[in-house]
């Protein structure tokens, strides 16, 4: 907490975190952790903010949990949906795996989802939200899908972080609970999963005339009806075309937007370091003579190592430009191998700026700090906003002049210069707007002009920061 525990705003930030009695889980390590560091803050509203916000998926958006450890399972809703995203439950729940390993309860909550999110790849690899059961038909039962939707999927929209996000998760609890796939069949169900996984990612790779030729056609299309044009894909679902360039398709982006051209770079740089962390998971699982369920690993080894290969040359070939107005290299934000590009950021994870939090790239990279020049301007990206509440990067989700906290708070974790990441801090803990939690996004002059009052991945996310 060195860099911060010096007073950094005047805001207000009220103590509301729920009452025992009302919370959907409680972890006495996290508890703990909150009591012992209290007196290390300097400033009392980020004592409280960080109070409020770092407990708060656990706090609030346990759904359902079942901690029986031969099959556990865990249902995450995202805060204000009661559905399970598999980008925001992985990333909600990442700044708890440090108290897992002496937290018996909470590491079989974790466990339960890794389950939960093995069963819904299995169930559809191509959606981004799912229902608590199938019981009643999908929200969106209207969308026009391939392939088609079952009642457990709450929403369709294929976007390559959210499988990126399961492989994330697992290899997370892993690495704090080696146990994690010792229940009855949870291992072979998980390899199952990673199978899946790949074969998606494989498939996504072929080029719009390969598709078009084939005799399946599409592996995937969505349509929607719609006002909003960003919430359906073009070419009567198909997407804009293009070329080969062994990145992978990713159709809509973290936000829940379409994908302006397919080959999202963030998306399969996260890719790129969750399909190799996996192969580290299951050589360690080789070696604990791990039951497959006679499944044969090394194929899938293979796969895995050579996807994430040949993803990377990909993005290496095809992800790099020369911005046209900075005349530097940068990563591209998404590109169609025709040669097209766009160069934008949005705050979602993933993101260009985030590329150092994935993994991907170090925070003094040559080409990522031209890129964060480019993200962080107004000049060259034309959703980093700046006003009278701060400046950040927002996106097309909330509409121009929406600066999201998420983004500023990327912005601290990627940043390496301690001013940058004060004046974030006093960013952040000004745009509760005297509620105690972070938003998803707020109007650029205005931090009481906020979207979502319930937005359990920022405020995970910020508890990550300040841990």
């Amino acid at each position: 907490l060195a860099a911060f525990i010096a007073p950094v705003s005047g805001m207000y930030v009220p103590d509301v975190r729920l009452p025992y009695e009302n919370r959907t889980f409680t972890s006495l390590s996290v508890d703990d952790f909150l009591s012992s560091s209290k007196n290390r803050f300097k400033n009392k509203n980020l004592q409280r903010l960080f109070t409020n916000t770092l407990p708060n998926t656990l706090d609030t958006t346990i759904f359902s949990y079942d901690l029986d450890p031969k099959s556990p399972d865990t249902f995450i809703i995202t805060g204000d949906i009661d559905a399970m995203w598999l980008r925001d439950s992985c990333n909600q729940v990442l700044p708890y795996m440090r108290f897992i390993s002496t937290d018996d309860a909470l590491r079989d909550l974790m466990t339960g989802l890794v389950v939960r999110m093995s069963k819904s790849v299995l169930v559809d690899s191509y959606a981004n939200a799912f229902n608590f059961d199938s019981s009643q038909e999908t929200d969106h039962a209207d969308d026009v899908r391939t392939p088609p939707m079952a009642n457990a999927t709450f929403e369709g929209k294929y976007e390559l972080d959210s499988l990126a996000a399961f492989l994330k998760l697992s290899r997370s609890v892993y690495a704090e609970n080696e146990e994690v796939f010792d229940g009855d069949g949870i291992y072979a169900s998980w390899l199952q999963a990673v199978e899946t996984t790949a074969a998606t990612i494989r498939r996504q790779q072929m080029s719009t005339s390969e598709e078009a030729e084939s005799r399946e056609g599409p592996a995937y299309t969505f349509s929607r009806f719609t006002t909003e044009a960003t919430d359906t894909l073009m070419q009567n679902g198909k997407g804009t075309p293009c070329a080969r360039t062994n990145m992978s398709k990713c159709m809509f982006r973290p936000s829940d937007d379409a994908t302006t051209l397919p080959f999202l770079v963030p998306a399969n740089a996260m890719a790129v370091v969750e399909l190799r962390e996996t192969v580290k998971v299951i050589v360690s699982q080789l070696k604990r003579k791990a039951d497959t369920g006679r499944i044969n690993v090394y194929p899938i080894i293979d796969e895995l190592t050579d996807l994430a290969d040949g993803i990377d040359e990909g993005i290496q070939t095809w992800g790099k430009i020369v911005h046209p107005i900075t005349k530097k290299e940068v990563y591209a934000y998404e590109v169609d191998g025709y040669g097209n590009f766009i160069f934008m950021d949005d705050a979602n994870i993933p993101s260009l700026l985030a590329l150092p939090y994935l993994g991907y790239v170090e925070k003094s990279d040559p080409v990522y700090l031209n890129t964060r020049e480019a993200v962080l301007s107004e000049v060259t990206n034309p959703f980093f906003f700046k006003g009278r509440a701060g400046e950040g990067v927002g996106g097309p989700h909330q509409g121009y002049g929406m600066i999201w906290p998420m983004g500023i708070t990327v912005r601290a974790l990627t940043s390496t210069n301690e001013t940058e990441i004060k004046e974030c801090l006093k960013t952040l803990v000004d745009a509760t707007a005297h509620t105690g939690f972070m938003h998803e996004s707020y109007w650029k002059n205005d931090a009481s002009d906020f979207t979502r009052t319930w937005f359990a991945w920022a405020n995970s996310l910020f508890g990550e920061l300040i841990m």
